[in-house]
């Protein structure tokens, strides 16, 4: 039975703009993937702008204006069949994604967030899911994974972790219950 969901934000939940970003937007936007932590992504980005606080205001710019959310009502639709199901984001990125997820997402059906730059794992990495299966106290079974990246969703299998591979036209709120009625 499936006791969590844990959905990957960047290709998942939200989707990316096509925008013109400035030179240095589309340098910082290119390292928000696999970041282990926050420091790591401010070394690189001081090689763009010289200015910390400069440049947490631009990523945190930047995400708000790249982002945008596939589907405002599916943690809702999702708690409402589901009640007892906890629903959290996992994914790879820098903290400063933190206050557009709380914005994007609310907290009235989303349970928890962890980001790789704050729990210092990244996915594929196997101590990413077993950090989640820990939190949680689950079993493999218990834990429903949706990516977008074939990697992550392989790293995930490897520890017979429940998935679903996203992509663009990907239905989530049909799949998901897909999932669970097929797991119960």
């Amino acid at each position: 039975m499936i006791k969590v969901i844990a959905f990957d934000l960047v290709g998942v939940l939200v989707t990316e703009k096509d925008i013109l970003l400035s030179s240095e937007e589309d340098k910082l936007e290119r390292m928000f993937g696999d970041n282990l932590n926050d420091a790591d992504y401010l070394k690189e980005a001081r090689k763009i702008i010289n200015k910390d606080s400069i440049i947490i205001k631009t990523t945190e710019n930047l995400i708000n204006k790249l982002y945008q959310v596939r589907d405002k009502d599916l943690f809702k639709k999702i708690k409402e069949k589901y009640p007892n199901i906890r629903i959290i984001i996992a994914t790879n990125h820098i903290s400063f994604v933190r206050n557009f997820i709380g914005e994007s997402f609310g907290i009235d059906y989303l349970d928890d967030v962890l980001i790789s730059a704050e729990i210092h794992k990244i996915k594929p990495n196997k101590d990413f899911y077993k950090f989640i299966l820990k939190k949680y106290n689950l079993m493999p079974e218990e834990l429903l994974f949706l990516d977008d990246n074939i990697k992550n969703i392989n790293g995930a299998n490897v520890l017979n972790i429940k998935t679903i591979k996203v992509d663009k036209d990907t239905d989530l709120y049909v799949e998901i219950q897909k999932a669970i009625e097929n797991n119960k």
